[in-house]
């Protein structure tokens, strides 16, 4: 459908200004965190750094060094905390830290672009320290008479794109984000979108696949790009995604009848799985051009889930970026749900220890609740994640912010530094 859509998307002029204007508040980004995938826990202490674990001594064999993963760019190994807090980026552990951001923030009004929020976050990071970067994509807009929907009175948090914010008052904060993608791609140009659900809040999602939207992401990153893609601190990209939380693979709990009928496509035809994936695949690969062009001396994720229970979707997307050179050996696969247990999407977790790429994750849950992780033991992700080659991993905030399991993100980053470059 859109093959010929990243060469269309390069001749977009760039005639934008930004100006200098965190990070999705605390409670906000912990939802996203995996909290709609399942799985189950920990047997942590909130200040031991207890492992549950004896540290295995690094080896020195070269099975996680895959060809087919081997470029000049320097990629991020080790620990990373999820999000840059005051107590984080004081862990002696930490690696770097991601920044996250949804692009209805980064992009207020068409052209006009706020970066204060991301640069305040890398401000906090320690010396040495480095970054990732996800741009949330997601809903563009919420049904505010949903039943569910409701709003708390509370303070906001500083929010330095926001010109209303005024920290002295206290404002009626909506359960969800109002938007994640901007609104004004639908209004003003007339990205197409159909409604969902999450957290069984109706949403406008908007169509991956819509040559408006692409055409718009792409200005996007690559205005960003001209802002930090020489930042020597900023190691990773994420690829930004319309899904349920704009950059996991995902549509947990949207019925399958949803999103094949949003592509077109009769949910009764026998062909119906295939048709989809050959939009979405081509949807997916277009937006992963879109920011590895923008960002060519960087490494890139893709963050995948199964989509309609089937594994060979995101199969087919990670695959393209070992064969296609235009990915110029730089594009990984991400997988924002390791527990350290098999039995949740265990065909994609089979296809992703297999996997010849580069291999990025985030921990699903915070250590405090075991029920997540495989034997309810925290321990096992970083067990699991040495098994699968996984160069770096994001466990949450939480675990640097209380010193919950030191040694094991220690003994990570010294795994991760033994078996990848």
């Amino acid at each position: 459908m859109f093959k010929n859509a990243f060469f269309i998307l390069l001749t977009i002029p760039l005639l934008l200004g930004f100006q200098n204007c965190g990070q999705l508040e605390s409670d906000s980004v912990n939802s996203l965190q995996g909290g709609i995938d399942s799985p189950g826990g920990d047997t942590g202490s909130d200040n031991g750094g207890g492992s549950g674990e004896e540290p295995t001594t690094p080896g020195t064999d070269n099975r996680c060094i895959k060809s087919e993963n081997l470029s000049d760019v320097e990629k991020p190994r080790g620990v990373y905390t999820s999000m840059i807090t005051d107590k984080a980026v004081l862990n002696p552990t930490i690696r770097g830290g991601l920044i996250r951001e949804p692009w209805s923030k980064i992009e207020r009004n068409p052209g006009e672009f706020c970066f204060a929020n991301i640069d305040a976050a890398i401000a906090k990071l320690p010396e040495g320290a480095s970054w990732s970067l996800v741009i949330h994509g997601g809903w563009s807009s919420v049904d505010q008479n949903d039943p569910d929907f409701s709003y708390t009175n509370q303070n906001e948090k500083e929010d330095l794109c926001d010109p209303n914010y005024d920290p002295r008052n206290p404002s009626k904060k909506p359960a969800i984000a109002l938007e994640m993608s901007p609104s004004w791609l639908v209004d003003q140009f007339g990205v197409e979108t159909f409604e969902m659900e999450f957290r069984k809040i109706k949403v406008n999602m908007p169509k991956y696949w819509d040559v408006n939207l692409q055409n718009r992401l792409a200005v996007m990153m690559q205005k960003v790009a001209e802002r930090y893609k020489d930042d020597p601190r900023l190691k990773l990209v994420y690829v930004p995604q319309m899904t349920s939380n704009g950059v996991e693979g995902h549509f947990n709990g949207v019925p399958h009848d949803t999103l094949l009928s949003a592509a077109g496509i009769d949910p009764s035809s026998s062909t119906a799985i295939d048709d989809f994936k050959d939009v979405w695949v081509d949807a997916a690969l277009n937006t992963t051009l879109t920011v590895s062009s923008s960002f060519p001396n960087k490494a890139v994720a893709y963050e995948v889930h199964e989509l309609l229970d089937d594994a060979s979707i995101p199969e087919a997307i990670i695959e393209n970026f070992l064969i296609d050179p235009r990915y110029g050996n730089r594009v990984g696969a991400a997988m924002w749900w390791i527990s350290g247990d098999n039995d949740y999407q265990p065909a994609l977790v089979e296809i992703l220890k297999n996997y010849q790429g580069d291999l990025y994750g985030q921990v699903i849950g915070k250590s405090e609740t075991p029920e997540r992780f495989g034997d309810s033991n925290y321990a096992s992700v970083f067990t699991q994640a040495k098994e699968m080659c996984m160069r770096y991993i994001e466990p949450w905030n939480y675990e640097f912010d209380n010193n919950t399991y030191n040694d094991l993100m220690t003994d990570f980053n010294s795994f991760a530094d033994s078996h990848f470059d």
